[in-house]
Protein backbone atom coordinates (compact mmCIF):
# COMPACT_ATOMS: atom_id res chain seq x y z
CA UNK A 1 0.00 0.00 0.00
CA UNK A 2 1.46 3.08 -1.08
CA UNK A 3 -0.84 5.20 1.31
CA UNK A 4 -4.46 6.36 2.57
CA UNK A 5 -6.50 9.21 1.67
CA UNK A 6 -8.81 9.75 4.48
CA UNK A 7 -12.38 10.51 3.97
CA UNK A 8 -13.63 13.86 3.97
CA UNK A 9 -16.28 13.05 6.78
CA UNK A 10 -17.34 9.79 8.69
CA UNK A 11 -17.31 6.12 7.48
CA UNK A 12 -19.41 4.77 5.18
CA UNK A 13 -20.42 1.11 3.44
CA UNK A 14 -20.29 3.24 -0.09
CA UNK A 15 -18.41 5.40 -2.16
CA UNK A 16 -17.92 5.69 -6.19
CA UNK A 17 -14.37 7.08 -7.51
CA UNK A 18 -14.04 7.80 -11.02
CA UNK A 19 -10.73 8.82 -12.98
CA UNK A 20 -10.26 12.27 -15.06
CA UNK A 21 -7.08 13.76 -16.40
CA UNK A 22 -4.78 12.42 -13.60
CA UNK A 23 -6.70 13.12 -10.77
CA UNK A 24 -9.52 10.72 -8.94
CA UNK A 25 -12.40 12.37 -7.95
CA UNK A 26 -14.39 10.44 -4.87
CA UNK A 27 -17.80 10.68 -3.85
CA UNK A 28 -19.40 9.07 -0.81
CA UNK A 29 -22.95 8.41 1.02
CA UNK A 30 -21.55 10.05 4.39
CA UNK A 31 -23.35 13.02 5.26
CA UNK A 32 -21.48 16.11 4.33
CA UNK A 33 -18.75 14.34 2.25
CA UNK A 34 -18.92 16.43 -1.06
CA UNK A 35 -16.46 15.58 -3.64
CA UNK A 36 -13.06 15.10 -2.95
CA UNK A 37 -9.97 15.53 -5.33
CA UNK A 38 -6.80 13.26 -5.33
CA UNK A 39 -3.70 14.31 -8.07
CA UNK A 40 -2.77 10.95 -8.69
CA UNK A 41 0.46 11.95 -9.75
CA UNK A 42 1.28 12.39 -6.10
CA UNK A 43 1.69 8.67 -6.32
CA UNK A 44 4.69 8.35 -8.37
CA UNK A 45 7.71 9.38 -6.12
CA UNK A 46 5.99 8.26 -2.26
CA UNK A 47 9.37 8.27 0.27
CA UNK A 48 8.77 5.44 2.77
CA UNK A 49 4.94 4.44 2.25
CA UNK A 50 2.68 3.80 3.57
CA UNK A 51 1.43 7.87 4.41
CA UNK A 52 -1.59 9.17 4.75
CA UNK A 53 -2.24 11.73 2.68
CA UNK A 54 -4.29 14.85 2.11
CA UNK A 55 -6.88 15.75 -0.74
CA UNK A 56 -5.86 18.30 -3.56
CA UNK A 57 -9.25 19.92 -4.02
CA UNK A 58 -12.98 19.63 -2.29
CA UNK A 59 -16.47 20.79 -4.44
CA UNK A 60 -18.91 20.97 -1.51
CA UNK A 61 -21.84 21.91 -3.09
CA UNK A 62 -23.28 19.03 -2.27
CA UNK A 63 -23.46 16.81 0.47
CA UNK A 64 -23.59 13.00 0.22
CA UNK A 65 -23.85 11.24 -3.35
CA UNK A 66 -24.37 7.53 -4.59
CA UNK A 67 -22.31 7.78 -8.08
CA UNK A 68 -20.28 10.14 -10.34
CA UNK A 69 -19.66 9.99 -14.29
CA UNK A 70 -17.24 11.75 -15.92
CA UNK A 71 -17.51 12.25 -19.83
CA UNK A 72 -13.70 12.54 -20.37
CA UNK A 73 -14.64 14.04 -23.92
CA UNK A 74 -16.15 17.59 -22.51
CA UNK A 75 -14.42 17.25 -19.55
CA UNK A 76 -17.83 17.13 -17.59
CA UNK A 77 -18.86 15.64 -14.25
CA UNK A 78 -22.44 14.61 -13.57
CA UNK A 79 -22.48 13.74 -9.71
CA UNK A 80 -26.08 11.80 -9.09
CA UNK A 81 -28.30 10.30 -6.00
CA UNK A 82 -26.50 13.07 -4.44
CA UNK A 83 -28.87 15.56 -1.33
CA UNK A 84 -29.12 18.21 -4.58
CA UNK A 85 -31.82 18.51 -7.58
CA UNK A 86 -33.87 15.54 -5.84
CA UNK A 87 -30.92 12.62 -6.70
CA UNK A 88 -30.50 14.01 -10.43
CA UNK A 89 -27.60 15.56 -12.51
CA UNK A 90 -25.45 17.70 -10.69
CA UNK A 91 -23.10 19.08 -13.12
CA UNK A 92 -19.64 20.27 -13.17
CA UNK A 93 -17.08 21.60 -15.37
CA UNK A 94 -13.58 20.10 -14.63
CA UNK A 95 -11.48 21.99 -16.55
CA UNK A 96 -9.57 23.13 -13.52
CA UNK A 97 -9.12 19.85 -11.70
CA UNK A 98 -8.94 21.00 -8.21
CA UNK A 99 -11.59 23.31 -8.26
CA UNK A 100 -14.69 21.87 -10.34
CA UNK A 101 -17.60 24.28 -10.59
CA UNK A 102 -21.26 23.78 -10.68
CA UNK A 103 -22.97 24.31 -14.17
CA UNK A 104 -25.85 23.19 -14.63
CA UNK A 105 -28.54 20.48 -13.02
CA UNK A 106 -31.10 18.38 -13.94
CA UNK A 107 -34.03 17.18 -11.72
CA UNK A 108 -37.04 16.21 -13.98
CA UNK A 109 -37.01 12.89 -13.36
CA UNK A 110 -35.84 12.59 -9.80
CA UNK A 111 -33.30 10.76 -8.43
CA UNK A 112 -30.84 8.86 -10.70
CA UNK A 113 -28.80 6.13 -9.66
CA UNK A 114 -26.20 5.62 -12.39
CA UNK A 115 -25.30 7.23 -15.99
CA UNK A 116 -23.74 7.49 -19.12
CA UNK A 117 -22.57 10.38 -20.81
CA UNK A 118 -21.21 10.76 -24.24
CA UNK A 119 -20.80 13.22 -27.10
CA UNK A 120 -22.84 11.39 -29.34
CA UNK A 121 -22.01 9.84 -32.87
CA UNK A 122 -24.59 7.53 -33.58
CA UNK A 123 -27.93 6.52 -35.53
CA UNK A 124 -30.04 9.72 -34.13
CA UNK A 125 -29.25 11.94 -36.82
CA UNK A 126 -30.98 15.04 -34.88
CA UNK A 127 -29.01 14.63 -31.73
CA UNK A 128 -25.41 13.50 -33.68
CA UNK A 129 -22.71 15.65 -32.00
CA UNK A 130 -24.61 16.95 -28.82
CA UNK A 131 -23.60 15.33 -24.97
CA UNK A 132 -26.63 12.96 -24.31
CA UNK A 133 -26.94 11.66 -20.70
CA UNK A 134 -28.29 8.00 -20.63
CA UNK A 135 -29.67 7.99 -16.75
CA UNK A 136 -30.85 4.94 -14.75
CA UNK A 137 -33.63 5.96 -12.48
CA UNK A 138 -34.85 3.58 -10.19
CA UNK A 139 -37.68 2.59 -12.56
CA UNK A 140 -36.62 4.13 -15.84
CA UNK A 141 -34.23 4.74 -18.62
CA UNK A 142 -34.13 8.41 -19.36
CA UNK A 143 -31.98 9.98 -22.72
CA UNK A 144 -31.76 13.76 -21.47
CA UNK A 145 -29.48 16.54 -23.91
CA UNK A 146 -26.87 18.01 -21.20
CA UNK A 147 -25.45 20.20 -24.50
CA UNK A 148 -26.64 23.20 -22.74
CA UNK A 149 -26.04 22.02 -19.28
CA UNK A 150 -28.34 25.31 -17.75
CA UNK A 151 -31.29 23.69 -19.68
CA UNK A 152 -31.38 19.85 -19.68
CA UNK A 153 -33.58 18.31 -21.58
CA UNK A 154 -35.94 15.09 -21.13
CA UNK A 155 -35.62 13.48 -24.47
CA UNK A 156 -37.41 10.33 -23.32
CA UNK A 157 -37.96 8.11 -19.98
CA UNK A 158 -39.51 4.62 -20.63
CA UNK A 159 -40.31 2.26 -17.86
CA UNK A 160 -40.66 -1.73 -18.39
CA UNK A 161 -42.81 -4.63 -16.93
CA UNK A 162 -40.19 -6.37 -14.83
CA UNK A 163 -38.78 -3.24 -13.42
CA UNK A 164 -37.87 -3.59 -9.87
CA UNK A 165 -34.97 -1.13 -9.10
CA UNK A 166 -33.48 -0.10 -12.56
CA UNK A 167 -29.15 0.43 -11.95
CA UNK A 168 -27.28 0.95 -14.18
CA UNK A 169 -26.16 0.51 -18.33
CA UNK A 170 -23.64 1.11 -20.89
CA UNK A 171 -24.41 1.88 -24.81
CA UNK A 172 -22.48 -0.47 -27.59
CA UNK A 173 -19.60 0.88 -29.68
CA UNK A 174 -22.40 1.64 -32.37
CA UNK A 175 -24.24 3.59 -30.08
CA UNK A 176 -27.53 1.82 -31.45
CA UNK A 177 -28.33 -0.50 -28.30
CA UNK A 178 -28.57 0.41 -24.43
CA UNK A 179 -27.51 -2.60 -22.16
CA UNK A 180 -29.48 -2.03 -18.98
CA UNK A 181 -29.36 -4.22 -15.33
CA UNK A 182 -32.13 -4.34 -12.96
CA UNK A 183 -31.23 -4.64 -9.55
CA UNK A 184 -33.71 -6.78 -8.42
CA UNK A 185 -35.73 -8.03 -11.26
CA UNK A 186 -34.76 -11.36 -9.84
CA UNK A 187 -38.20 -10.94 -7.61
CA UNK A 188 -40.12 -11.62 -10.49
CA UNK A 189 -38.12 -13.05 -13.37
CA UNK A 190 -34.54 -14.63 -14.04
CA UNK A 191 -32.13 -11.87 -14.19
CA UNK A 192 -30.94 -10.56 -17.43
CA UNK A 193 -29.77 -7.78 -19.10
CA UNK A 194 -32.39 -5.44 -21.07
CA UNK A 195 -31.54 -4.77 -24.87
CA UNK A 196 -32.88 -1.10 -25.89
CA UNK A 197 -32.84 -0.02 -29.20
CA UNK A 198 -31.74 3.93 -28.71
CA UNK A 199 -31.50 4.42 -32.66
CA UNK A 200 -34.22 7.00 -31.89
CA UNK A 201 -34.64 8.91 -29.27
CA UNK A 202 -37.62 9.90 -28.49
CA UNK A 203 -38.83 6.10 -28.86
CA UNK A 204 -36.25 3.99 -27.18
CA UNK A 205 -37.85 0.24 -26.81
CA UNK A 206 -36.64 -3.08 -25.53
CA UNK A 207 -35.24 -4.93 -28.32
CA UNK A 208 -35.84 -8.68 -28.24
CA UNK A 209 -34.37 -9.27 -31.61
CA UNK A 210 -31.03 -8.13 -31.52
CA UNK A 211 -28.14 -9.37 -33.55
CA UNK A 212 -26.12 -11.37 -30.87
CA UNK A 213 -28.96 -13.09 -28.96
CA UNK A 214 -28.99 -15.56 -32.34
CA UNK A 215 -26.61 -18.02 -33.15
CA UNK A 216 -24.76 -17.40 -36.54
CA UNK A 217 -24.47 -13.92 -36.24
Amino acid sequence: MVGLLPSHTGSSLWRDVKVYNNHAYIVSEATGHGLQVFDLTRLRNVPNPPITFTEDGHYAGFGNAHNIAINEESGRAYAVGSNTFSGGLHILDLSNPTSPSLIGSFAEDGYTHDAQIVNYDGPDAEHVGKEICFAFNENTVAIVDVTDPTDAILLSNSGYAASNYTHQGWLTEDSRYLLVNDEGDEGSVNTRTYIWDVSGFGQPHLDRNAPWLHPGH
